[in-house]
């Protein structure tokens, strides 16, 4: 019996032991690791970088993982803090996600760049700062260097490029006034638009039709009728607004909407843009596009399906809705339009931007810009219309476009449209269409569209829902 009290008391006093000693040696092993962690920093910290890395290697093999980017990350900010910026952003980016390596990396290039820019050499630092738009301020900066090159060609005696490069600044700095000043010097026309045309290569003939198509654009009302997926709205000349149609999310509850001046209607959401700058909405509001009660200082609305867009008076963009684009940089707007999955803007310069690849059109002078599913339109200030995926050489003298997922309307000066279809739809919808005569408005929601005339009358073509075309036959805008 004693003999196996011995033997079980031996074998508890063996297991203890075994037990001690992994623990032990665990612990001389975390000592060990924890030792190869502070060498390594310490040599970092004296700058010897190839022991650091080994102390490192050493310390990651042994279980702590990160210790190697530690150290990369150090040795990326030493470069960084000795003005290394190529290098070091080369270090940073090889970190991957570790901290915030990516975040340093973007202030290695706008380092890069402002010392480029320090260094005189505006030109790559204006290709610099491009690239990193919209971080931080490179957009002014993009832009100060564009303006400092357009100097550069003034003093050199190239005014043409000079003049070309600060049209396309406005409204940066004092730009306009620039680009205007150098245009009637060079064309010695006393007249400043005119001037600015004929600086641009416009002729005279081409001068009074771009006149003549701009007094016919300021008589255009195209923000007093939307048209959603089965609804409708019409400004009134007293500031409210009275829709139809389906109402099933509210989109036709408009009574409360006062001292209106501009709407827009989403499939199933009507905007109004009030005389202070706010903005009304009401109908769906399930992907929250109608949450623009914060909004303020607006001077433009425009829906998508499932989205709320608004441009502030300094140009900038608000957005609400279904929408994740990237619209990152997207500043000094003028108008904007959205497709159910894409958005075109053009800005007070004159450019155009968009987030498809579709809508990438070069050079200024446009004054209007639609977006389909699949196809992108910007209109120039000489009344052609400009597209990627067709031919629309023959629409000429065009003051403004209008497009849904089926068909493109573009209004001529005399009061005409042109239309192209986008998706196939009635030919009666089209023949409807081409036979309009003095219209000054137009919005299109698929099946069917709205016209106005110029007498204040509102009729329909396609196939627009009964309810909406009863009531159109009783409102007459004057």
């Amino acid at each position: 019996m004693k003999s196996k009290i011995r033997t079980i008391i031996g074998a508890v006093v063996v297991t203890v032991a075994a037990m001690i000693l992994v623990s032990c040696l665990w612990s001389l092993e975390e000592k060990a690791t924890q030792s190869l962690e502070e060498k390594a920093i310490s040599a970092a910290e004296q700058e010897n970088w190839e022991l650091a890395y080994s102390y490192a290697e050493e310390a990651d093999k042994s279980g702590s993982t990160e210790m190697l980017s530690e150290i990369g990350y150090r040795n990326a900010e030493k470069a960084l803090q000795s003005g290394e910026y190529l290098s070091a952003q080369e270090q940073f980016e090889a970190l991957g996600a570790f901290r915030d390596a990516q975040e340093r990396v973007r202030e290695c290039r706008y380092l890069w760049a402002d010392s480029l820019e320090a260094a005189g050499d505006d030109s790559a630092a204006k290709e610099a700062f491009f690239a990193l738009i919209p971080y931080s301020d490179s957009l002014d900066r993009y832009r100060a260097c564009c303006y400092k090159l357009a100097e550069q060609e003034l003093e050199c005696g190239n005014s043409r490029e000079a003049f070309l490069a600060f049209s396309e600044l406005i409204p940066f700095s004092n730009s306009e006034e620039r680009a205007v000043a150098i245009a009637i010097e060079l064309t010695g026309e006393s007249d400043p638009e005119k001037a600015v045309a004929f600086a641009k290569g416009f002729s005279e003939e081409q001068w009074e039709q771009i006149e003549a198509l701009g007094k016919a654009r300021d008589g255009l009302r195209m923000n007093y009728i939307a048209a959603g997926k089965m609804h409708a709205a019409i400004l009134l000349p007293d500031g409210t607004v009275t829709a139809f149609g389906d109402n099933t999310f509210g989109q036709c509850s408009t009574d409360s909407f006062r001292n209106i001046k501009a709407i827009a209607a989403g499939f199933q959401h009507t905007l109004g843009l009030r005389t202070d700058g706010t903005v009304a909405a009401t109908g769906d509001n399930s992907c929250s596009q109608c949450e623009v009660g914060s909004w303020t200082d607006v001077v433009f609305i425009a829906c998508g399906a499932w989205d709320s867009y608004g441009i502030r008076s300094d140009g900038t963009l608000l957005h609400c809705g279904f929408s994740d684009l990237n619209l990152d940089g997207w500043t000094e707007l003028m108008s904007i339009h959205a497709s159910e999955i894409s958005v075109i803007g053009v800005r007070k310069d004159s450019t155009v931007l968009c987030t498809s690849d579709r809508g990438r059109f070069s050079g200024s002078d446009y004054c209007n810009a639609e977006i389909a599913i699949g196809s992108a339109y910007a209109l120039k200030e000489d009344g052609t219309v400009q597209s990627n995926d067709s031919d629309l050489a023959e629409w000429k003298n065009i003051v403004a476009l209008e497009c849904s997922a089926t068909i493109l309307v573009g209004i001529s000066a005399d009061g005409t449209l042109e239309v192209k279809e986008l998706l196939p739809v009635s030919s009666s919808f089209i023949s409807q269409l081409l036979n309009e005569q003095k219209v000054i408005g137009v919005t299109c929601a698929g099946t069917y569209a709205l016209i106005l005339h110029e007498d204040g009358t509102i009729s329909t073509c396609g196939e627009a829902p009964a309810e909406i075309s009863e009531n159109l036959s009783h409102i007459k805008i004057v």
